[in-house]
This record gives C-alpha cells, sequence and structure tokens, in this order.
C-alpha cells in the first residue's frame, strides 16, 4: 500500500529547480515527502536546528542549552494550534523517513516546522518571554528584554509586491513578485525546493521550502490566489499560535479570494509579528494583513492605485497611503526602537535613522514605490524581474555593488539583499559556523495563468537566473 502512494510522488530537477511533486491525502503526502528526501530531512534536524539554536544563543545571550529548551518550549507551545491536517502530514513525513531508513521523529520534525517561527520571535532584543503566563486569548504576555544588544544585527530581508489592471501592462493580468530573504544556514542551499502540492482536499497549489517542512513563505494556487510573508516584528508575539507554514497551508488549500484569506486569519491564533501579502488574480486585488497575537489589521491600495507593496516594517498607520484603522505602528514601535511615531511624519523620520539595528531596512519600501511609479502601466513578469532584482539605496542614493553587503540594517539595504557575516557556534559536529541574509528565492508569478518565473540557485537567488514553469502544467503531470 505505501509503494502505491509513493507512486503518485516525485523528486526531480529540472533546469537546476529541486520539485517535490505531492498528491493524495494529508499524511500520504507527508509519507511521499519523507520517504523521497530521507536524508535530507535528517540533515536539517541534526545540522540546520543545530544552527537555530545557535542563533537564539547568540540573540538573546544563552548558553546553547538554554536555547536549545527555549525551542523546545515554543514547540510545545505552538502544537496545540496546529491544525490537524497539517499534523497529519508531519505524521507522514516521520513515518516515510522511518520506511526509508532515517532517524528523524515525529517530535523533531514538529520542531523544525517551528523553525521560522522562533527565528521570527527572537530576532530582535525585546523577544517573547517563552516563561510567560498564557494569557486569555492563549498568547503569552509580555516579552524578556535583552540585557544587552545582540553582538551582531539581526538584519531584514523578505519583501513583495503586486500590480494590476491600469498598472500592469498587456491585459492588466495580476503580477505578484516576492523575495524571501534569510540566512544560509548549514546545509540548507542546496537543499532549497518548489513543492508542488495536489491535496485530495483543497486546490493544488506550490511553494517553496526545505525538506521536512511542510511549508514556509507562501506561495501560489490553481484558483489564481496568491501570498507572501514578511517579518513584522510587534510587541505582542507568542508561540502559543500558528505561524508562517500554517497559514501558507491553510490559505493556499482553501482561500480563493482576499476576504477568505483575512477570515482564516481572524479564525485562528497567530504567533509572531507577521505581514501576509494576499492577491486574488481573478478579482484583480489585493491586500496586506498584519498581525500580531492580539491584532489583525488589513491594508488595502489607496483608491486609484492598482498596485501594492511591503517590506518588514509596519504600514497600517491611519492616514499613511490611504489607511484607516488601528495603529500597528504603534505595537512596533518599542521593538523597532522607533524614536517617535506620534505623527506620520515624525514616524517616518525615526525610520530612516541609519544606526537602528532593529528596524528592518524601510528604505526598500520607498525603492518599490519608486519603481512602481516609474513603470506604472507597463509592469510584465520581466520588468518585475528587474524590480526584484534591484540594489539601489533611495536612502543613501547609491547601488550595493554585486558582491558587496550591506553596511546595517538602513545602509545599503536593497530590494535584491545581501548582509555581511555573522559568525555562530553550535554544538557538535556543526561547531563554529559563519552565515548571513540574502535572497533564498525569488518569484514572479501571473496567478491566472499558472505561470512562474522562480530564481532559487544562486545567493542572492536573482543572480542565478531565472526559470518559468507552469503550475496548472506541474499539477497536471501529478493528477
Amino acid at each position: 500500500m505505501r509503494d502505491e502512494v509513493l507512486e503518485r510522488a516525485e523528486l526531480k530537477e529540472v533546469r537546476g529547480v529541486k520539485i517535490l511533486r505531492l498528491a493524495g491525502s494529508p499524511y500520504e503526502m507527508g509519507y511521499q515527502h519523507g520517504r523521497l528526501l530521507a536524508e535530507d530531512i535528517d540533515l536539517m534536524v541534526d545540522t540546520t536546528l543545530a544552527a537555530t539554536a545557535a542563533y537564539v544563543a547568540l540573540q538573546t545571550g544563552s548558553e546553547l542549552e538554554r536555547a536549545e529548551e527555549m525551542l523546545w518550549i515554543g514547540q510545545r507551545r505552538a502544537e496545540p494550534f496546529l491544525p490537524r491536517f497539517l499534523r497529519e502530514e508531519m505524521a507522514g513525513i516521520a513515518d516515510g523517513v522511518r520506511d526509508a531508513g532515517g532517524k528523524a521523529t515525529l517530535e523533531e520534525i514538529l520542531l523544525w516546522n517551528t523553525n521560522y517561527d522562533q527565528w521570527c520571535i527572537y530576532c530582535h532584543p525585546h523577544y517573547w518571554n517563552c516563561e510567560g503566563d498564557v494569557g486569555e486569548d492563549g498568547g503569552v504576555e509580555g516579552s524578556t528584554p535583552a540585557a544587552s544588544p545582540p553582538p551582531a544585527p539581526p538584519a531584514g530581508g523578505c519583501s513583495s509586491f503586486s500590480a494590476w489592471g491600469e498598472a500592469a501592462g498587456g491585459e492588466g493580468e495580476l503580477i505578484f513578485g516576492k523575495n524571501e530573504d534569510n540566512f544560509n544556514m548549514p546545509g540548507q542551499l542546496d537543499r532549497r525546493m518548489m513543492v508542488v502540492a495536489a491535496p485530495d482536499d483543497g486546490f493544488g497549489h506550490a511553494f517553496m521550502t526545505y525538506p521536512g517542512m511542510i511549508g514556509l513563505d507562501g506561495g501560489v494556487n490553481e484558483a489564481g490566489f496568491e501570498m507572501m510573508t514578511q517579518l513584522n516584528s510587534m510587541r505582542h508575539e507568542s508561540m502559543a499560535g500558528c505561524g508562517i507554514a500554517v497559514f501558507t497551508r491553510l490559505l493556499l488549500a482553501h482561500a480563493r479570494s482576499v476576504e477568505e484569506a483575512i477570515n482564516i486569519f481572524r479564525d485562528h491564533p497567530r504567533c509572531a509579528g507577521i505581514a501576509y501579502h494576499v492577491a486574488d488574480a481573478g478579482a484583480r486585488e489585493a491586500a496586506v494583513v498584519e498581525t500580531s497575537s492580539k491584532r489583525v489589521a488589513v491594508r488595502r491600495p489607496p483608491e486609484g492605485v492598482d498596485a501594492l507593496w511591503q517590506t518588514n516594517h509596519s504600514n497600517c498607520y491611519p492616514g499613511w497611503m490611504g489607511y484607516c484603522g488601528y495603529n500597528m505602528v504603534r505595537d512596533q514601535a518599542p521593538v523597532n526602537d522607533l524614536l517617535d511615531v506620534s505623527s506620520v511624519e515624525s514616524w517616518q523620520k525615526s525610520l530612516k535613522d541609519p544606526y537602528n539595528f532593529s528596524v528592518q531596512a524601510p528604505s526598500r519600501f520607498e525603492r518599490y514605490s519608486q519603481l512602481i511609479h516609474e513603470h506604472y502601466g507597463k509592469i510584465t513578469p520581466e520588468v518585475a524581474v528587474k524590480i526584484l532584482s534591484d540594489r539601489y539605496d533611495p536612502y543613501t542614493r547609491m547601488t550595493r555593488p554585486v558582491g558587496f553587503p550591506s553596511w546595517t540594517n538602513n545602509i545599503l539595504c536593497t530590494i535584491s539583499a545581501l548582509y555581511p557575516d555573522f559568525a555562530y557556534r553550535a554544538k557538535e559536529p556543526v561547531g563554529s559556523f559563519k552565515a548571513h541574509i540574502a535572497n533564498m528565492w525569488s518569484l514572479v508569478s501571473r496567478p491566472a495563468s499558472g505561470d512562474l518565473w522562480l530564481a532559487i540557485r544562486g545567493f542572492p537567488a536573482q543572480e542565478g537566473g531565472y526559470e518559468h514553469f507552469n503550475l496548472h502544467d506541474l499539477l497536471e503531470e501529478i493528477r
């Protein structure tokens, strides 16, 4: 029976892009994943999770043993909020690994799938208090300011934009572009992959991730819906909720519209501060949903503007770009060490402090605004690639040279990201290593037609070039 299940899946490499195709029930898709990638999953658990513990230790000033304990506490807080179908998929991954001769356990798979939520929780000095009291809403009240700032700035990453109608070229079909930026932790660069999933229940969809993970930063589904996740740190954060991988799969499998996506965020507890850029190609509309463990705020484009963009700082400030509603910037100000957010003008000035090591590269938001204005009316997939590959910093008015990293979080931080190396020390056999943030993968999509242009080979990924695929064709091959 299990060999028959495996016949519906495939792992192959196409033009240098690893593609994992899965089909069936949640358990069956997980089992296929685990059987085909058992050796790589073991590597992620043994190596990359150890590197994450080293990262958390450095960020919090903790010993490695304490950092590992904090990760397990976070996983236990998150587990009760895990949707049943995703737990079944993770159980399938663990069984597939075992049947392939691997050793990763279900508990380790569960922990691995909280990896990036925990990265978000601990990436700023005012990190989550994992020993805090659980509040009535399931969140943990309060945070633990670091005794001293982390020895290395946490840096930023991830950005996205969408354009349609008058902003887009041709027939005005919606174009979505996204950059996922993060550390090249040991073992990860060579194991980046695109997953194409054809579930028995829900829409077929595609997303990028690593072996053993059920999702990461969003993707696109066959209903023409696209989403992207971006760090958007808030003072109300907790591991007692759903994270980016969970919301990626919830939305890609079950959402076809912006409103359906917003309802999913409101119906499920949330953990770290994240901004979710969601778009519906059929309706030609998009929104950014800024979330914390306590709040959900929705920012839509200003009236008459057929484009939307988002980077890693909150933009839900009443009166800014047509937004009205709760002021999420006030919840972000203490985390990003913004000096004055009493008015739009003072908030924008605070964002530009070049030596603020907590704010997440707001210059990129301004650069998106410039580029979308420049190309308004002719944004095609080819133009989208140029936008996502841009290396101009509007604050310094300099172009970051290829291979030259940014100086701080706010000097030469560009849409195509590259940050300096940080030194870490993990448990053996990993030991000491260096890692830095750059673009892991960059995706341009035309969701209505299913066309995808994916860069996933270089680091920054844009420098390795983009390859074209079609989601509908990929799904048809496994159905």
